[in-house]
């Protein structure tokens, strides 16, 4: 059964269907080793939607559009029916960035909550070297 989650960007509120387990599993494979990369080398606290925002953006065009079909595909404004598309943000394509990277987020939360705990490992222990 898929979760709906309601995300605000901007001014406006979206109601985001998660996709489907083999959707995410393709949208895990697409981006948890650039994510994991930059995360780790950054030492990133917490892999957090201004993160992804910036991961999102060195993707390849193609790459990026089929991360944001399998996150947004079935996407509607709230209280409307009809299926958000990029097109619904010309003169505010960041805040399309900012919702595909909120999508992403609610799909794959659980794998960045683990990578975020492993991330915190590996620090504490350099540290205690």
């Amino acid at each position: 059964m898929s979760q709906i989650r309601a995300i605000k960007i901007g001014e406006a509120q979206y109601n985001v269907v998660q996709a489907s387990a083999v959707q995410q599993k393709k949208l895990m494979l697409m981006l948890s080793g650039k994510i994991a990369m930059n995360s780790a080398t950054g030492g990133v606290e917490e892999i957090d939607t201004k993160m992804l925002f910036g991961a999102l953006m060195t993707l390849p065009e193609s790459t990026f559009d089929e991360v944001a079909s399998i996150v947004l595909h079935k996407t509607v404004l709230a209280g409307k029916s009809e299926i958000v598309t990029i097109d619904n943000f010309q003169g505010s394509i960041s805040l399309y960035f900012k919702l595909v990277a909120e999508a992403v987020k609610f799909n794959l939360g659980d794998f960045f909550t683990w990578l975020d705990s492993e991330n915190a490992a590996a620090r504490a222990k350099k540290q205690a070297k």
